[in-house]
């Protein structure tokens, strides 16, 4: 909850954002099977989406992306992904409106042991 520390991730994504793509594009495996193992239709959020790699996996189910880092969400929206800038802390959405949610080194989210709105 110490914001000095969220400004510190934020600062730290911001610089990298440039040099993004060139680390973070293949989808790990393990990943990968738990976006397919979604019934079709299902609403998975990718909270602290980043360029969006993980969006692209399994067009049966609508994926909602968020960061914080406008860059990274430039990014993922020119992919065509359905992306909104938003605090991972304070996610604009209804309680449990998602089937399934992801979060890969989502801003320090998963040290988090606080309810989110939006992820039950």
């Amino acid at each position: 909850k110490d914001p000095l520390f969220w400004e510190h991730v934020h600062s730290v994504y911001e610089k990298i954002a440039p040099y993004f793509n060139d680390s973070r594009y293949k989808a790990w495996p393990k990943v990968r099977q738990f976006l397919l193992e979604h019934e079709p239709g299902s609403i998975i959020a990718d909270v602290g989406c980043g360029n969006g790699k993980y969006l692209h996996v399994n067009d049966s189910v609508f994926k909602l992306g968020c960061d914080v880092c406008l860059p990274l969400v430039d990014s993922a929206r020119s992919q065509g992904h359905e992306v909104q800038l938003c605090d991972c802390l304070r996610l604009p959405y209804r309680d449990s409106c998602f089937d399934g949610v992801l979060s890969i080194a989502g801003g320090g989210l998963e040290g988090l042991l606080y309810p989110i709105p939006g992820i039950p």
